[in-house]
């Protein structure tokens, strides 16, 4: 008998609760706990919440929901933005979304006068706000996922009364990753890529644990370079040692432009392979390491198709 992947993650979910409910990890998943035909009780990093079966006015505190509630087919009311203004993949889903902050500020007076009747939080950001959040509407808190985001997607869309949207926007990633693996192995072989970030403040190798990281080593099935961890968000990378970059291929995420601009003028980037070859890739940072979802992950595939196909 073959499961659909909804009830493998909810099969999967349900198995990992009975040992544990109130761990980091799985607190950080939405489980529906009750249901009438007019509230959902809801278990989060908070607790339990009861909160409208179909809530209409959503406020999202945080990117990852913004994307999820778009994929759904929904739209919140309210969502944070970010200085550069609303995430380029999200900004058409999000068109009639009004601001409310920062994502590292929200306007809790913008989101009390849009009278919402359901918030969507980050823990991590938003947990010592969590009673004055309450006092506008229920709120759930939500870390983003750091690994496998599909699980959480379901529990989101479990709680939210969109699992058969969730389970059509899923099939439709699962297809579009799956041809491109395809194609991409067919083409590449074992030539090595590797996702550079650079920062005022330092250069960063970016790993295989989050965001645009799975999508990269398991979803499209590239050969990370050696200076790649496949544990780590993260490492840092000094100038000296960017000679150890012998990736075939480098997608590069520049927030300092002047930095950047000197980099390029050192021969010991003029003889990195990569860059050698022609093969350093601009990407947009929005989609490749500001947010979670299919959305993100699919414009990140796109990219990775039009650099290497």
């Amino acid at each position: 008998m073959r499961l659909s992947y909804r009830v493998l993650c909810l099969s999967v979910a349900g198995l990992l609760s009975g040992f544990a409910l109130s761990t980091p990890a799985l607190a950080q998943v939405a489980q529906v706990v009750s249901a009438t035909d007019a509230e959902r009780v809801v278990q989060h990093a908070k607790g339990e919440t009861t909160i409208p079966v179909a809530p209409e006015r959503i406020v999202t505190l945080h990117n990852v929901f913004a994307e999820a509630l778009i994929s759904m087919g929904l739209a919140p009311i309210g969502s944070v933005d970010r200085p550069s203004g609303m995430p380029s993949q999200l900004v058409d889903g999000l068109a009639a979304t009004e601001t409310v902050g920062n994502h590292s500020e929200p306007d809790f007076e913008r989101v009390l006068n849009l009278n919402p009747d359901l918030i969507l939080a980050q823990a991590k950001q938003q947990e010592s706000n969590y009673e004055r959040l309450t006092g506008i509407a229920p709120t759930i808190l939500l870390d983003e996922p750091e690994a496998d985001w599909r699980e959480w997607y379901v529990g989101l869309g479990d709680a939210l009364g969109q699992a058969d949207a969730v389970k059509a926007t899923l099939e439709a990633y699962e297809a579009k990753a799956a041809a491109a693996k395809t194609e991409l192995q067919a083409a590449l072989g074992e030539q090595t890529i590797l996702l550079l970030r650079v920062r005022e403040k330092d250069i960063r190798v970016y790993g295989g644990a989050r965001r645009s990281g799975p999508v990269l080593y398991q979803d499209l099935g590239l050969t990370a370079h050696e200076s790649v961890s496949m544990a780590d968000d993260h490492a840092e990378v000094s100038l000296e040692n960017l000679t150890q970059l012998t990736a075939d291929h480098i997608f590069l995420m520049v927030e300092d432009e002047n930095k950047m601009s000197s980099i390029e003028e050192m021969d010991l980037w003029k003889r990195l392979p990569a860059v050698a070859a022609g093969h350093v890739y601009e990407v947009n940072i929005e989609p490749w390491n500001q947010s979670v979802g299919p959305i993100s992950f699919g414009v990140i595939i796109d990219d990775v198709r039009a650099a290497l196909l």
